[in-house]
């Protein structure tokens, strides 16, 4: 029986770690989205129930919004460092963050009325049909507006750089 050098095992976990994470940012940026939307929205629901059993279904309210604050630093975690990778400005992120969901709540709860009340949608395929156009939309908004990267420098403002004349973050 041949014993393996711990330190190879540790290189060789390390190695394949590093591959999974190089699949994971080739993969498109909408389906990274996508899955970790699904993920983080599953995880909201596993913490509903689980801070619902422990506060009672008498306190919904309060769960509702421990569920929201926890699921919320981990959906912005998730979708900064492995869906659009910026660097920096956390707070402002975070805080465009925030105004992408409320928007997103006042968005579904318009779709959901409109589908159900109006055309008589099923409660159910209607939230579907809102969950899926809140996924691009949000998907939009996350990338344009709260993880936005600056535009690239064009060679004139490079040059101009150079002698420090602009300042274009």
């Amino acid at each position: 029986m041949k014993i393996s050098n711990p330190l190879t095992s540790i290189k060789n976990l390390i190695t394949k770690e590093k591959t999974l994470l190089d699949h994971w940012f080739a993969t498109d940026e909408r389906i990274r989205f996508s899955l970790l939307a699904s993920l983080n929205m599953g995880l909201r629901y596993v913490l509903f129930v689980g801070l619902s059993l422990v506060f009672t279904t008498l306190h919904y309210q309060i769960t509702l919004l421990l569920m929201w604050l926890i699921s919320s630093f981990i959906a912005f975690y998730s979708y900064k460092k492995f869906v659009f990778s910026t660097q920096g400005n956390h707070l402002q992120e975070y805080l465009k963050s925030i105004a992408i969901w409320i928007l997103s709540y006042f968005i579904n709860a318009g779709i959901l009325t409109l589908l159900v009340t109006n055309y008589q949608i099923n409660l159910y395929i209607g939230q579907a049909i809102a969950i899926c156009f809140l996924l691009i939309s949000n998907y939009l908004l996350f990338k344009h507006f709260a993880f936005r990267r600056p535009a690239p420098m064009t060679p004139w403002e490079k040059l101009l750089s150079m002698f420090d004349i602009i300042h274009k973050n």
